[in-house]
């Protein structure tokens, strides 16, 4: 089968490169255009199920896509950002200067140890690539296409899997607001066919 997975339109806290975590921050104007500019893009797909967190900032961006494809959303709790407790609210800068090195790559996660009241990035790893496998085998014929709506802690957590990267290089993966990205599932594995495409918001900004 082949899936689609895309990160929700931007809001007023990623442009401020702020922590969102579990917080439900709606899409700004500049994330509707860019949840727009999706729909147009994949106008045409041939998708079966859309599946989508629970947050708002990703429902808004999936409700978007489904009006334009004419299908129902099916929200997945699992598919949510990573829990930031203590550190939702704070800019990446902040997190970065109280809590990691100063030369970190940005945005920082912890992998092992939670923040307080928040969770790992391997405990969202754990609960992303468990909704992935119920979701697939519920839509496991091969000409399926089934897109996902989630975020940028989760897109980092399922591609470090599939690729079999260990979390610490999470970094060296970037998704863009707006962007998607393409992943073919047989048996044998997934294969990674596309990543972090933009093209059709940059189109637009010409």
């Amino acid at each position: 089968m082949r899936l689609l997975l895309v990160r929700h339109g931007a809001t007023t806290w990623n442009v401020q490169a702020r922590y969102q975590g579990h917080q439900d921050v709606p899409l700004s104007a500049q994330g509707q255009v860019e949840s727009e500019y999706l729909a147009e893009r994949l106008t045409g797909e041939a998708v079966a199920a859309i599946y989508s967190s629970d947050l708002i900032r990703a429902q808004e961006t999936a409700e978007i896509i489904a009006t334009r494809l004419g299908k129902a959303v099916n929200l997945e709790p699992r598919l949510r950002e990573i829990r930031m407790g203590e550190w939702q609210g704070l800019t990446y800068e902040e997190v970065r200067r109280r809590h990691f090195n100063i030369s970190d790559p940005l945005p920082c996660y912890a992998i092992d140890q939670p923040p307080a009241g928040g969770e790992t990035l391997r405990q969202v790893q754990v609960r992303v690539m468990e909704a992935f496998r119920e979701i697939t085998a519920r839509h496991s014929e091969i000409d399926k296409c089934v897109l996902l709506v989630t975020h940028g802690a989760c897109l980092r957590a399922l591609t470090c899997s599939w690729l079999g990267i260990e979390l610490h290089a999470y970094w060296k993966l970037a998704f863009a607001s707006g962007s998607v990205s393409e992943v073919f599932v047989s048996p044998a594995g997934a294969v990674l066919t596309r990543l972090n495409d933009t093209s059709h918001l940059r189109a637009r900004r010409r």
